[in-house]
């Protein structure tokens, strides 16, 4: 009985009335376990999420990754502000002026920077193509200011105009197509609204490692399969690089042949932490459906696509951030 009463105390939070079909542009009305137009476009409502996607799709290696590390990367559990630092860096803004602004934010995973966007009072809509959107419901609900949905990135349930921030980290490289993907952000966004996204950067040390080898094999098993090996090897390699973990040299060497994550000097973390950190991604960078690294120059082809007032591209965060004002 609690748990329902808790579900239905968060279906009345979250705000539905905004979600529209785009393909008739009608809105949905909200019904006991479904969203429906007009023409009876229905949307399935599981444990208290709208689900606009079908449950299997190319990101069930990400579902299983972020319900698995789910609070792994929140800065309520590391004790440091690593994902709050991050997120006023890519916006370009201090967090205190985001207070009331619509932010939409693409690809949330588990919710890191969900969390943030809430605590410094954002009305934040949330979503992710995988079941990772149960791991950030399980974190972040209830709250007022969070709307929370599982949907398509190039296929965003909204009206043009209505964000004052697009948000997408740690995302684009992983989807079918970046372009497609900025346009749908930018679609939804209010005229002089803020896009915020980064993309891999393209380095020719990619081609110089067994990076993309062990990629090659490992994102070719099945989902299961997949962190039992990226585990072993975490387990395996971890131990190499954390013995040698104050020699630039060996680390140099090392990340030309370990298929590891490894974050030591970056992060103020205990030993433990960093290995948690590199299980999860050690997961994250071997097992992506979709993998694309971009010259800036790239990046800024694809951007001068769109006819936004400015933009800016900094060499930051997962390769490159970039700032673009609709």
């Amino acid at each position: 009985m609690h748990i329902m009463l808790l579900l239905n105390l968060e279906l009345l939070i979250m705000d539905f009335k905004h979600f529209i079909s785009t393909k008739t542009k009608l809105p949905y009305q909200e019904f006991e376990k479904c969203l429906a137009t007009e023409q009876n476009e229905e949307i399935h409502i599981i444990n208290g999420i709208p689900r606009f996607v079908d449950a299997d799709n190319y990101t069930a290696a990400f579902g299983l990754q972020w319900n698995m590390f789910s609070q792994t990367q929140f800065d309520s559990f590391t004790k440091q502000p690593i994902s709050e630092n991050r997120l006023e860096i890519a916006l370009g803004q201090p967090l205190e002026t985001i207070k009331g602004l619509k932010v939409l934010e693409a690809g949330s995973g588990a919710g890191r920077f969900t969390e943030v966007l809430l605590k410094y009072g954002a009305e934040v809509y949330s979503f992710d193509l995988s079941d990772a959107v149960e791991a950030n419901y399980e974190n972040n609900m209830p709250h007022q200011n969070l709307t929370l949905f599982q949907g398509d990135i190039m296929d965003i349930h909204f009206q043009d105009d209505f964000f004052d921030i697009s948000l997408c980290l740690g995302v684009l490289q992983h989807t079918p197509s970046s372009v497609d993907s900025i346009r749908e952000l930018t679609r939804v966004l209010k005229k002089g609204g803020k896009l915020v996204f980064d993309h891999y950067k393209f380095h020719p040390g990619h081609y110089l490692s067994l990076y993309l080898l062990y990629w090659f094999f490992i994102e070719r098993l099945k989902t299961q399969n997949q962190l039992k090996v990226t585990d072993f090897l975490t387990k395996i390699f971890f131990p190499v690089h954390w013995y040698f973990k104050d020699n630039r040299l060996m680390q140099f060497l090392l990340r030309r042949i370990s298929p590891i994550a490894f974050y030591y000097g970056m992060f103020d973390l205990s030993k433990e932490q960093h290995y948690e950190f590199s299980r999860l991604d050690t997961h994250d960078k071997n097992t992506d459906h979709f993998k694309r690294h971009l010259t800036e120059r790239g990046l800024e082809k694809k951007i001068r696509r769109f006819e936004f007032q400015k933009y800016e591209i900094n060499h930051r965060g997962n390769g490159l951030e970039c700032i673009a004002i609709k």
